[in-house]
């Protein structure tokens, strides 16, 4: 019988303290990717060594002929955000299955509304109980391989691959770092630039068309700003800066010597950094204040007819006008990615799935992450899970009829969608997606000190600039320095 366990409170900087990370690393994830589906600020995204790849931890009992093994009497403690009862249920059932099929004994545990299931997880870490099995983003999961407490997935992938296929290339690049494979992924979000196409015929997808837009937009006979700029910190000022960094092949970080060093500060990626901020302050005189701005302000921002465009990590923007029906719902488009500048082949994104724990049971976390990754399974959550918002990571999911007819089929895709708008996203975003780790392809081998990203630094830098008013050459190098800092809290 599955159970569920009330979360206790645990915050983010001792979080962070347990982790060894330095105290400015920020970890919370992407816009409320696998909670409750409605976009709130709470979300996951949206990071234990070992020299092999392959299956270690605890012993069980070969199963049957259905492959599985006999995990009778074993208790497998899993966890994940889920905020909402058709969410929890799905879990609840598919750990039942596995109950029914294995002897296992499963404990699901929901971590519920504005908390990260990273604190739950470092809180039973911490107290030597660590769980066997969450759902984490791949940020978070490489924060979790750094600091030692992730077991390895390599076997447990090539066997899914065996029933589902491949999944893209991009999906299968980044989730592979230094020989391992540390996540199974089961969706992605992609961000993208959304915009009203009602009150112009500019198609925003330069960064000079998209100025040209919000120029013109604002300067209509109504209320409707041209664009957003939103002030921010945490996880959506990263996102937000890094989608943009890209379409300008900036970048971040880079290998030296077998360290990962801070380059955004140094040519070519200083003139292109600035760029950037210099683009962004020069759009804050078509868009209301920013100030204060979280996931949940950039999500609303268009529904509610303050603007008529403007960046999120997915497609929320356009699913809460229609769920507000709001009569221009169906006339908000998309930048399949973001407006383009110096690259138009790359959009920041992220990916989220199952991670296994040293000091758990990892034979039997394993089995239940091969199990749950299914075909039908997955196809289920993701038609429940903010339908369209969430991409699959698996082609085989992605194009089956089951997953197209059953997204086709829902009120919110038959209420304010088109053929080509969902392509836009899912196909043609996708095919752009370009994880953190990666960068815009600059970062090779990935570079798996993601939590720099995540760092008052970053955040800082773009406050400077967008509140203070600083001309970016002046800050650039102070935020360069202290984010160096950052990573090298990381990679010692």
């Amino acid at each position: 019988m599955t159970m569920v366990r009330k979360r206790d409170n645990v915050t983010r900087r001792k979080t962070l303290k347990a982790l060894g990370g330095a105290t400015a690393v920020g970890v919370s994830g992407l816009a409320g990717c696998s909670g409750n589906g409605d976009g709130s600020d709470s979300g996951g995204d949206g990071g234990g060594d070992s020299d092999s790849g392959g299956d270690g931890g605890s012993q069980t009992s070969s199963g049957g002929d259905d492959g599985l093994p006999d995990l009778s009497g074993e208790d497998i403690h899993f966890i994940t955000v889920a905020q909402v009862d058709n969410i929890q249920d799905l879990w609840r059932d598919i750990a039942s299955d596995f109950e029914d099929a294995t002897g296992a004994n499963m404990e699901v545990e929901f971590v519920t509304t504005g908390v990260s299931s990273l604190d739950r997880i470092v809180q039973l870490v911490q107290a030597g109980d660590p769980p066997e099995v969450s759902i984490q983003s791949f940020g978070e999961t490489m924060i979790l391989r750094n600091r030692g407490v992730l077991a390895p997935l390599d076997e447990t992938y090539e066997r899914v691959t065996e029933s589902l296929g491949e999944p893209t290339d991009v999906v299968a690049d980044i989730i592979e770092v230094e020989g391992n494979r540390w996540m199974l992924p089961f969706f992605h979000n992609i961000s993208t630039f959304t915009y009203r196409s009602d009150l112009s015929d500019i198609v925003p997808d330069t960064w000079e068309k998209a100025n040209e837009y919000a120029r013109e937009v604002d300067g209509l006979d109504n209320d409707i700003r041209g664009t957003y700029v939103p002030i921010m910190t945490g996880s959506p000022s990263t996102v937000r800066f890094l989608s943009w960094l890209w379409t300008n092949d900036g970048s971040v970080t880079e290998w030296q010597d077998d360290r990962i060093r801070i380059n955004f500060h140094e040519e070519p990626y200083r003139e292109r950094t600035i760029e950037l901020l210099n683009h962004l302050a020069e759009r804050q005189q078509w868009s209301p204040s920013g100030e204060d701005s979280g996931w949940a302000t950039v999500q609303n921002i268009i529904q509610s007819g303050q603007v008529a465009s403007t960046w999120y990590a997915g497609i929320r923007t356009k699913n809460a006008a229609i769920r507000n029906g709001r009569s221009f719902a169906k006339d908000i488009e998309i930048v399949p990615g973001m407006p383009s500048n110096r690259r138009d082949d790359v959009a920041e994104g992220s990916a989220e799935g199952f991670v296994a724990y040293e000091g758990g049971n990892t034979e039997a976390a394993r089995a239940f992450i091969e199990y749950a990754t299914n075909r039908e399974f997955i196809t289920d959550l993701l038609l429940e899970l903010s339908p369209v918002q969430n991409i699959p990571s698996w082609p085989e999911i992605k194009q089956s009829d089951r997953y197209l007819d059953g997204i086709r089929s829902t009120d919110i895709y038959q209420t304010g969608w088109t053929d080509e708008q969902f392509s836009a996203y899912q196909d043609e975003a996708f095919e752009k997606l370009t994880h953190k780790t990666m960068e815009g392809g600059s970062t090779e081998p990935p570079n798996p000190y993601t939590s720099a990203y995540y760092s008052e630094p970053i955040w800082n830098l773009e406050s400077d600039v967008l509140l203070s008013g600083e001309n970016p050459a002046d800050v650039i190098d102070q935020r360069a320095e202290e984010l160096q800092q950052v990573v090298e809290d990381a990679q010692n």
